[in-house]
């Protein structure tokens, strides 16, 4: 029995090594899909993708892939699909495995079910909503008259995985885990549970996360720390030399949206001040942060598919090579262990190779902000 996970690890604490713990329970093995450069909050991750996979593999993983980033930027829709459809392409059709706040499977589907038969009526109503300034999730929430249930964002994205399973007409059984501890995006402690946006605070403060972490911290010495700050100067400068419609085309860039992060460009000088400049209570702040990056890292809408031209291993331990080689012998797209193997034409692969240099570009070590590293870097094995 194998357990599909989709999953940031940004950073991997000790939430996730209590989810796997359950998981396991219901499975032998888990196949984690992780998001690499750049994260769905629309940020950069707090380290390479291969730190982040070393770390996985040690606490329990069997098999990391990479998320490609035209999911993991993107809306918790498209995430949530492109994470589906990558198991289900390997394969892994047991188990899909995520976190909740609800922890109630059987309300998390029925919202899925809801939402899958929207109604015309219902349609409309987000419609409305979204004409009075609403943004899309809060619309969808108040369409479906699920608020509280869609006011979290484990949740919204709980069930977005139910919805994409019932979509594609994958077997797999939805499997929740309440989260414990602290809130995503918490700023608060519960015992040995932090959040990952408070453990990233504290490791840009120089405090000490130890006990928030399952693995020693001499495990990512100096491999922490990538800080989209770095960033400014390129953001802005590609937003003010860009056309009209060269930002038109970026992904979940609309019109409106479009104009507004165009005239913050010329009136600031970084990526956070820009950002807080285009908010407003139409766009969420993480659409804007995912469509800034989006636009430094020429992710343009007609990148996007539902379904993964390739699949890309990051890392294994011997289970994990063994659930890969079975693989290999029916999936339907090619599986990369190698990036310089993979000779297809893919503007999805030449996106991720994009970000992954740009990323290196956050990396606190100068050392570190080296280009080329799809090319250079092995997959993780763990023995």
């Amino acid at each position: 029995m194998i357990a599909g996970i989709i999953a940031e690890y940004n950073i991997f604490h000790n939430g996730h090594a209590y989810m796997l713990k359950e998981v396991k329970k219901h499975a032998d093995h888990v196949v984690a899909v992780m998001s690499g450069s750049f994260v769905q909050r629309g940020d950069a991750a707090v380290s390479d993708k291969w730190t982040r996979t070393r770390l996985a593999l040690i606490s329990g993983v069997d098999l990391v892939l990479e998320l490609p980033v035209c999911y993991a930027l993107n809306a918790a829709q498209s995430f949530a699909e492109g994470g589906v459809n990558t198991l289900g392409v390997l394969g892994v059709t047991d188990i899909l495995a995520f976190g909740s706040e609800s922890g109630d499977i059987e309300l998390l589907s029925a919202a899925a079910r809801d939402m899958e038969k929207e109604s015309n009526d219902v349609s409309k109503k987000v419609r409305a909503y979204m004409s009075e300034g609403m943004s899309y999730p809060s619309a969808l929430a108040k369409a479906h008259e699920k608020d509280d249930l869609l006011s979290s964002p484990n949740n919204i994205l709980a069930v977005e995985y139910i919805r994409a399973i019932m979509r594609n007409g994958y077997s797999m059984r939805p499997f929740t885990v309440k989260r414990e501890g602290a809130l995503h995006d918490g700023a608060d402690i519960s015992g040995d549970y932090a959040s990952a946006s408070l453990i990233r605070k504290m490791l840009r403060a120089g405090e000490d996360v130890s006990r928030f972490v399952p693995y020693s911290m001499s495990d990512v010495h100096g491999a922490l720390g990538y800080d989209i700050s770095r960033l400014d100067s390129a953001v802005i400068a590609k937003l003010r030399t860009s056309s009209p419609e060269e930002i038109s085309r970026v992904n979940e860039m609309s019109e409106g949206l479009h104009n507004r992060i165009v005239r913050s460009a010329m009136e600031t000088g970084s990526f956070a001040a820009l950002c807080e400049k285009s908010k407003s209570k139409r766009y969420t702040m993480s659409r804007i942060r995912r469509a800034v990056i989006a636009s430094l890292i020429g992710f343009t809408k007609d990148i996007y598919s539902p379904s993964p031209d390739y699949i890309r291993v990051l890392g294994m331990n011997a289970d994990g090579a063994k659930i890969l080689k079975q693989a290999k012998k029916h999936c339907p797209v090619p599986i990369i262990t190698k990036a310089a193997d993979y000779n297809e034409k893919s503007a999805m692969f030449d996106l991720d190779v994009r970000a992954t240099d740009i990323h290196a570009l956050c990396a606190p070590n100068k050392a570190e902000r080296v280009g080329g590293k799809d090319f250079t870097t092995s997959p993780i094995i763990i023995k």
